[in-house]
């Protein structure tokens, strides 16, 4: 093996972190552990280079294969397969207590997992993604049950997704990428932890859900039954602008420049929409999503919810929510989405309806385009 193929299996690794340290995964800080004696093999650079699994040659373990990886730094075990993705995508789920993150994610997965028309596979790497996954789907799309807030001070375990893309299938080459996605509690956005911090620091895409209800402003418009009956959390000693300080503060102390506008690509999604229907009446973000079906990120209607969003902040007398996103964040790579995931709000027990979703795809679709994995038509 020359040095320009050993340059390259660098090249290829550079973008590869550990999901759950966040430290850069090179070449040589993977341990390859032997199936058999669980002894760390140390593999050849033509096993790298082939993608060869290394054989054991512990005294007595008769050359047994090394296919379990762990991280040389952490020491947690790894997908099997982690270095051999296309691209390498992660993105954080930020927002306060009440915002919905957990039946969000948990929605967003069952809709592209289940949707007949999406050219994207979603399938679990590992088997803790797929145990938080089957355990959030039992409750909320199978029990009709708003999942558990996220108990504060617990790290969130990173879920480990793998996607491919069958559009792009050509022979025997599958294109795949590695979606990792970190969901903390709401309430650890008012304290700094060092693990969540390394995931927001190392998240590509930042995704933060905004409970409509919880800005001042348009809870007022909004009737005392529907707010009763939601999960909404009323958040003291602040308005829709110390809101979004509150969160580009917590965002910049993990890691990033305070003197510098917040320069992540930035999702602001507004959930619950479904609880200021009559607010929004016919306007495009009430209309059905074209996106799945358009097989990418159809811009037009995009933009269009982004700025119908901006005018019914206005109209809501909430401009100081929208100033104090001009204030934190690159507007540039900002885009406002509204989203419901159960589509409509909870019943006077607190249990759901049929959950009917509306628009919970269109921010990962959103987020797949800017990845160029998707089309933006």
């Amino acid at each position: 093996l020359n040095n320009e193929g050993w340059k390259e299996i660098i090249k290829m690794a550079k973008d590869i972190l550990c999901p759950y340290c966040m430290e850069k995964l090179g070449v040589n800080s993977v341990d390859f552990l032997c199936s058999s004696c669980r002894h760390i093999v140390k593999p050849s650079k033509a096993d790298l280079l082939l993608k060869r699994i290394p054989r054991c040659h512990n005294e007595g373990c008769k050359g047994g294969i090394a296919n379990y990886k762990q991280c040389s730094n952490c020491k947690t075990e790894l997908p099997p397969d982690i270095l051999e993705y296309k691209k390498y995508l992660r993105f954080c789920l930020l927002g306060l207590t009440g915002s919905g993150k957990t039946n969000f994610l948990t929605v967003l997965l069952h809709e592209i997992r289940n949707s007949a028309n999406t050219p994207w596979i979603f399938s679990a790497m590992n088997d803790m993604t797929q145990e938080i996954y089957d355990s959030n789907v039992a409750l909320v799309i199978d029990g009709h049950e708003p999942a558990e807030a996220t108990i504060p001070g617990t790290p969130p375990i990173p879920q480990q997704w793998r996607i491919t893309d069958r559009s792009r299938i050509r022979g025997n080459d599958i294109p795949a990428y590695s979606l990792t996605i970190f969901d903390g509690a709401g309430e650890d956005i008012e304290r700094i932890d060092p693990t969540i911090s390394r995931y927001i620091s190392g998240a590509k895409t930042l995704i933060i859900l905004i409970d409509p209800l919880s800005i001042p402003e348009v809870r007022k418009s909004v009737s005392e039954e529907i707010i009763s009956n939601s999960t909404t959390t009323i958040h003291e000693n602040g308005d829709s602008a110390k809101m979004v300080d509150g969160l580009a503060k917590y965002i910049r102390s993990c890691g990033l420049s305070t003197g510098k506008l917040i320069s992540k690509e930035v999702a602001i999604v507004f959930t619950k929409i479904d609880a200021v229907r009559e607010s929004f009446g016919s306007s495009t973000v009430m209309q059905s999503s074209p996106h799945l079906e358009s097989g990418g990120f159809v811009k037009a209607d995009g933009d269009a919810v982004h700025a119908e969003i901006k005018d019914w902040l206005t109209t809501h007398n909430a401009s100081s929510f929208l100033n104090a996103l001009d204030a934190n964040f690159d507007v540039n790579k900002l885009h406002m989405f509204g989203v419901s995931s159960f589509g409509q709000p909870p019943k006077n027990n607190g249990n759901l309806g049929k959950v009917m979703p509306h628009r919970v795809l269109d921010p990962i679709i959103w987020m797949l385009s800017k990845e160029g994995i998707a089309k933006t038509i």
